[in-house]
């Protein structure tokens, strides 16, 4: 059937041509068969079910779908639901069960708050400000772009539209403010350097606030199905993460000072072009007075979430309607954000097939025939610790989505952390942030990557090199200053 369908579809793709805007056969081939392998030539393993080695094999095709993109990710996730509704793997409502999911519909809010920082303005307001107070040396700019990342990740809890449409913007405006253009050569006179340290930021601040990224929701509820349930989820991550997360704040552009030197050390353009800017915008408009008032009421409801016993999803719901009611968002914007629907159908559909994943057994079988492998190998729990979560962040060498890593990987491999003897909190917290760290190691880690690296400011080898040192430099500093910050807060 799968060869079948492959040469249908090849010939419609080659008697269309160019007009062809179907499935990429050569990138779905692969996918089709890693599912065939899995279902129909590898041995059942004893204790599998016949249905839950063909969720298996349903997910892993999903999964390299999404990584190699015969069609985008919602495409792939949809033709994957259909597929376990036909072959009988699921039932119908089993497959589109997530889409009534709290978490899943956090992240598409997500997606329309971001567009409120843009639409208004006050993101980049906010920037705008930072840079004119501290924008006299480059340095300083990495810095002062570092702190507005850091307080607007607990209002704006989409990574991505963070960083892609209001701080990179921002960094690039002042680049070239300063005469660092790519387009003209001189990327490396500032440019290099301040996207470098503004990227790297993103990722840091994603892990500071449970709000910073809409995958943090995702692995909270990933986690609580294989039976790890953190209490007082907002406060207990964002003390889970202050010492880590600040340390990473004040090393990461001392390391890309090494990595990426730029040529003018002093940005004496900055805080004019800044000025300038903020200039242009004029006064505080009543739009972004509403947004921010509406943004500090929501981050004071998601912070007293257990005193309250007001879901976040709720407290979202309720910002995002009165961002409608007062016309500060249309519904013309939100109808129009093709991210939010796609990301929405995707995400529906990987949580789902999660879900039936976890409730058939397979992520609990993995993981045991993995633990069985470490104990039989003796291994001390500090190293299979060590040993898991290294390997859970540099397996995503092979991913091109954070959301795909974390739906596949989270669960199984928190199991085997918990298996091994490390305390569940913390083993949630270890994979947790790293789930937001390893967005930085390549140019296709992560939605932002791609919109930053498009940019230009540094090639494809520079960001490859740069991402394996922060790769074993975030490894190294959060597993340390995390370790001894998380014995003193109890939480090892």
């Amino acid at each position: 059937m799968q060869v079948a369908l492959l040469c249908f579809l090849h010939y419609l793709e080659h008697r269309r041509g160019p007009k062809w805007q179907g499935a990429d056969v050569r990138m779905l081939a692969p996918c089709l068969m890693i599912g065939w392998v899995i279902r129909f030539a590898i041995p059942m393993p004893a204790g599998v079910t016949e249905q839950a080695w063909s969720m298996l094999a349903i997910f892993v095709s999903m999964i390299v779908g999404v990584v190699s993109g015969p069609l985008p990710p919602a495409a792939v996730a949809i033709a994957a639901v259909s597929t376990a509704v036909v072959t009988g793997t699921v039932t119908l409502a089993q497959g589109l069960k997530a889409f009534t999911d709290e978490v899943v519909w956090l992240v598409v809010i997500a997606f329309f708050f971001a567009d409120g920082f843009h639409k208004t303005g006050l993101g980049d307001r906010i920037a705008l400000n930072v840079i004119k107070a501290v924008g006299g040396t480059t340095l300083g700019v990495a810095y002062g772009l570092n702190f507005v990342e850091l307080l607007v990740a607990a209002a704006m809890p989409c990574s991505a539209a963070r960083a892609a449409a209001v701080f990179y913007p921002i960094t690039q405006s002042v680049c070239k403010a300063s005469e660092s253009d790519p387009r003209q050569g001189t990327e490396s006179k500032c440019g290099k350097f301040l996207v470098e340290c503004c990227y790297q930021a993103t990722a840091t601040s994603s892990c500071m606030f449970l709000t910073g990224a809409a995958q943090n929701y995702f692995v909270l509820k990933l986690a609580a199905e294989v039976g790890v349930v953190i209490d007082h989820p907002f406060q207990s991550w964002f003390k889970a993460a202050l010492a880590p997360a600040l340390v990473s704040f004040v090393i990461t552009p001392l390391i890309a000072l090494q990595l990426m030197p730029p040529e003018s050390r002093t940005t004496p353009d900055a805080p004019k072009a800044a000025r300038d800017q903020l200039a242009t915008m004029g006064p505080v408009s009543d739009d972004e007075k509403i947004f921010g008032a509406i943004m500090l009421c929501m981050v004071g409801l998601w912070a007293t979430t257990s005193l309250l016993q007001i879901p976040p999803v709720v407290t979202a719901l309720c910002g995002f309607a009165g961002l409608l009611l007062t016309g500060v968002l249309t519904w013309e914007d939100c109808a129009s954000n093709k991210a939010a629907w796609s990301t929405f159908v995707s995400f529906a559909c990987l949580v789902g097939l999660a879900e039936m994943l976890k409730s058939l057994g397979v992520v609990e079988w993995s993981s045991s025939v993995v633990t069985s492998h470490i104990e039989a190998a003796g291994l001390s729990q500090v190293n299979a610790f060590l040993i898991i979560v290294a390997a859970y962040w540099a397996v995503h060498y092979l991913f091109a989505s954070q959301v795909a890593h974390v739906s596949a990987l989270f669960q199984p491999f928190l199991v085997m952390l918990v298996q091994t003897g490390t305390p569940p909190d913390a083993a949630f917290f270890a994979l947790a942030f790293a789930s937001n760290l390893f967005a930085t190691l390549t140019p296709y880690a992560s939605a932002q990557s791609a919109v930053i690296f498009a940019g230009q400011y540094i090639q494809a080898n520079e960001w490859y090199k740069a991402g394996l040192v922060y790769m074993v430099a975030y490894y190294i500093q959060w597993l340390s200053v995390g370790a001894v910050w998380w014995r003193l807060i109890g939480l090892l």
